[in-house]
């Protein structure tokens, strides 16, 4: 063998080198576009079904506000009759208490005390206490649609519950 067939055999091995580890880093690649692919894939469907879920909770919230709308209101000047709309003040909070757990969804909750301060405002609370209520929605609306509530602010708002209480049975 000449020194140049040596030289041309050596040239060729490295060229046989290169072109396998292309070929490996060719076959990665695919390999990432592909669970790329799948992961975009899995987002999509995650998407819809959000949005389906989202619709199922607009349906619910909807045929919730035309059952309100549909319950009679009873007012009355007599003190019997107010303490007795107190006590559904009352009642109208301790729900709301009751709906407060760890990871309980922003949004969803701040519907909910929007609507207990709907409630309480259209049987004649005070509005200095809707409007603290209704502070808390502002709050919530702060927070992601589908974020969890951190822990110290539903300590927060059950502090507050128990101070709204307060002033319902200060109106007794």
């Amino acid at each position: 063998m000449s020194e140049e067939d040596t030289y041309l055999r050596a040239k060729l091995t490295e060229i046989n080198g290169a072109i396998e580890r292309l070929t490996q880093m060719l076959n990665r690649m695919i390999d990432v576009i592909s669970k790329i692919t799948e992961v975009q894939d899995t987002q999509s469907d995650l998407a819809l079904v959000v949005n389906a879920n989202a619709e199922k909770l607009d349906e619910i919230l909807e045929a919730v506000k035309n059952i309100k709308q549909a319950a009679p209101s009873q007012t009355s000047a007599s003190s019997i009759v107010q303490k007795g709309a107190v006590s559904s003040h009352q009642a109208i909070l301790d729900t709301l208490e009751t709906q407060i757990r760890d990871g309980v969804i922003a949004s969803d909750l701040s519907t909910k005390i929007n609507e207990a301060a709907g409630m309480l405002e259209s049987k004649g609370v005070s509005s200095s206490l809707i409007v603290k209520i209704q502070r808390w929605t502002r709050i919530l609306k702060t927070y992601g649609r589908v974020d969890t509530i951190s822990p110290t602010d539903i300590q927060k708002l059950r502090n507050d519950i128990k101070e709204w209480s307060r002033e319902l049975s200060k109106m007794r």
